[in-house]
């Protein structure tokens, strides 16, 4: 009844009541979080942007591209310097007679340390699109520097919402120390479920902000660019013994994380093809220290003293060699280092087959597994049972390679495949592909019938100059302390190559060479050597060498980029050099020129000077003169110096052309602040003077 009460006179409460007030105690702590949750996400945290955004739309097609802040979100240590992968932009959906093909992986995958158009998708592109002439064949390169297989399952998610014809997966080289390795700054936890579990925790924009404070290198001791190798940025543990916990923890977590794409690819109805990982098992040593054996000191003394002299004697004397390490291994049969150089010595005997399993042991030893270990390939075996098809790299590595072990000829690095290594990629997958089905089934004797890797090489683009500029970037890696510590012959052998190489260079192109190296000139790497040396060649009148070397750059660089529209814009200007009228190759590449402009500002929302200025030029160079008036009006104004009176003359021709003669007098007369700026514009101002009084 109403007024009765408990005993001791309070009023009775009813059960929803004390619910009621449960649940506000239980919630009144989280008040903060959420209100800090709120103010964090109106500061532009929380939730992830994805790897592949939609840019925009354009005459009728989405465009959807790469996107850099995507990749960022699996690197939650040193964010200033995460890895990336190539720029990629294509059109959804795609036209009906496209195929479609993506490979996702690490660096080895993105085709380090080699330009864009040298990567094996690059390769296998071009060979398809040879085997099927009515077709357009797209390979998509999503490789990423410096991820372990957790992420790819990720960008695997976007990637069969995108209509792939098929997907390529060849990753597993960073499951220790890429980003979520098992023994990286970027890890949480050894297993997929406490990965999966950190990085939804991490969707949160109060966690993120927090980790952005304790991350954030302003203000601290030391702070500012970080110049070493992201090989090297990357490492949180150097050392991982032969038992260590982690050695099995990166083995389940690519065979789990392969098997999930495997069953995801074939639920899309999407074939997959997963690719074993070859290494340098020959031509590089085990890249970290030794863990000891036990022993007394004077039979350590011993031991070391035994493989010091067999390394001393191993090119002269390769059967004495094997003496020495053979009682060396008697003391301790766990060393990396033994076993790599006895298998050394049993290569210089002719013994491969001996050799072969010194190799793969000095592999699975080495406490700095950064080339994968004989239990990741296993594993990638057993993933490939599970509804993907296996490419076995590393078996075809090794049937290409002296004795069956893999060297120099293939590779660069430890893992990074060499130009024929990355041609030897493709040419794998071709015969895998012949198990598909068609429409994707490649006929094994067609394949045969393909050129040679150099002539692809050829075709795809090549100079010295990128020749060295690759050597260049393994002297740059191979000078990272760990890596250097027993591998200080394969530093010298890229530092000879290098050495060779600017020894053929003239002053220009070695001085071209020297600014290509300065990270802080065009980004280093990034911006190509090639058309740095090529611009350098224009300034010097070499215009064939240096449309050669443009044309080139063109390819190394993303194709919707005021890079490709400027390295186009120079091939134009060499060509016009060189002989008198345009071909119709020129007016093409104009046109591309046109499109690929209009195309990067509609997708974009962004209209830069530098866009202006190439797209205004080619409408110039086809004669479109309202168009170029247009677009150079903009790029006009940003012109102070003289190398941009290219763009005065084109923007006055044009309005002479359009009968606005009065209009490009005021233009070429306009104060400018460099006085040979001033002087061109005088001069071209006389000649048109000149040409209207000469008219009737």
């Amino acid at each position: 009844m109403v007024g009765e009460s408990e005993a001791g006179g309070r009023p009775a409460v009813s059960r929803r009541r004390r619910w009621a007030f449960r649940l506000i105690a239980l919630g009144v702590p989280l008040v903060p979080l959420l209100i800090g949750e709120a103010i964090c996400r109106c500061n532009g945290y929380g939730g992830y942007p994805p790897v592949l955004r939609v840019l925009g739309t354009h005459q009728g097609r989405t465009y959807v591209g790469s996107n850099q802040p995507g990749l960022s979100t699996f690197f939650f240590q040193n964010l200033t310097t995460p890895g990336s992968m190539e720029e990629q932009v294509f059109t959804v959906p795609k036209e009906p007679d496209t195929v479609r093909i993506f490979m996702l992986g690490g660096s080895a995958a993105r085709g380090y340390p080699h330009l864009r158009m040298l990567a094996a998708s690059s390769f296998l592109e071009t060979m398809l699109g040879d085997l099927w002439p009515e077709r357009q064949v797209e390979v998509l390169n999503l490789g990423t520097t410096a991820i372990a297989s957790f992420p790819v399952m990720y960008i695997l998610d976007e990637v069969l919402r995108l209509d792939p014809d098929l997907v390529i997966l060849y990753s597993g080289n960073n499951e220790f120390y890429g980003a979520h390795g098992v023994a990286s700054v970027h890890s949480f936890g050894s297993s997929t479920t406490a990965m999966r579990v950190f990085r939804f925790a991490r969707r949160f924009a109060l966690v993120q902000w927090l980790t952005d404070v304790a991350t954030r290198p302003e203000g601290k001791p030391g702070s500012g660019e970080d110049t070493r190798p992201l090989m090297e940025r990357v490492i949180a543990d150097q050392q991982l013994g032969p038992d260590d916990r982690r050695r099995t923890a990166a083995a389940d977590n690519l065979e789990n994380h392969l098997t999930r794409m495997a069953h995801a690819c074939r639920n899309a109805r999407v074939p997959v093809v997963v690719c074993t990982l070859p290494a340098n098992e020959r031509d590089l040593a085990p890249i970290g220290e030794d863990v000891s054996a036990p022993l007394p000191e004077q039979e350590r003394a011993r031991f070391e003293n035994l493989l010091e002299q067999g390394r001393a004697t191993l090119n002269a004397d390769a059967e004495m060699a094997l003496a020495a390490f053979d009682s060396a291994r008697s003391l301790d049969e766990h060393s990396a280092a033994l076993h790599f150089w006895r298998g050394r010595s049993l290569t210089a005997l002719d013994r491969h087959a001996e050799a072969s399993e010194e190799y793969t042991q000095a592999k699975d030893l080495d406490t700095m597994p950064w080339r994968a270990p004989n239990s990741l390939n296993e594993a990638v075996r057993r993933a490939a049972k599970d509804g993907a098809l296996l490419c076995d790299l590393e078996a075809a590595f090794r049937q290409a390679s002296p004795g069956g072990a893999i060297g120099w000829e293939l590779m660069d690095d430890h893992v990074h495949p060499s130009l024929r290594g990355q041609a030897l990629i493709a040419e794998t997958l071709l015969r895998t592909m012949s198990k598909l089905a068609e429409p994707l089934h490649v006929d094994p004797a067609e394949a045969a019938k393909l050129s040679t890797w150099q002539t692809y090489v050829r075709r795809l683009g090549n100079s010295r100059f990128d020749r060295y500029g690759t050597a260049h970037r393994m002297v740059s890696l191979l000078r990272a302390p760990f890596y250097r510590r027993n591998n200080t012959a394969a530093l010298e052998r890229f530092e000879a190559i290098c050495a060779k190489y600017e020894a053929q260079m003239s002053p220009a192109e070695l001085d071209a060479v020297r600014r290509w190296q300065n990270p802080h000139a065009h980004r280093g790497g990034h911006f190509p050597i090639s058309a740095m040396v090529g611009e350098a060649a224009m300034a010097e009148g070499e215009y064939a060498e240096a449309e050669r070397l443009l044309v080139i750059a063109q390819r190394a660089v993303p194709p919707y980029s005021i890079w490709r529209l400027r390295f186009s814009w120079k091939v134009l200007c060499c060509r016009g050099r060189l002989i008198s009228y345009r071909t119709n190759a020129d007016l093409d590449l104009a046109r591309e020129m046109i499109d690929l402009g209009e195309t990067y500002m509609a997708v974009t929302g962004v209209a830069p000077a530098a866009v202006h200025r190439y797209v205004g030029l080619a409408a110039n160079l086809l004669g479109r003169h309202e168009a170029a008036i247009a677009h150079l009006s903009v790029a006009a104004r940003q012109v102070t110096a003289p190398e941009g009176f290219e763009v005065i003359r084109a923007l006055a021709d044009s309005l002479v052309s359009t009968d606005q003669l009065d209009r490009a007098r005021r233009l070429l007369q306009s104060p400018v602040r460099h006085p040979d700026l001033r002087r061109q514009c005088r001069r071209f101002l006389a000649e048109i003077d000149a040409a209207a009084e000469a008219r009737p």
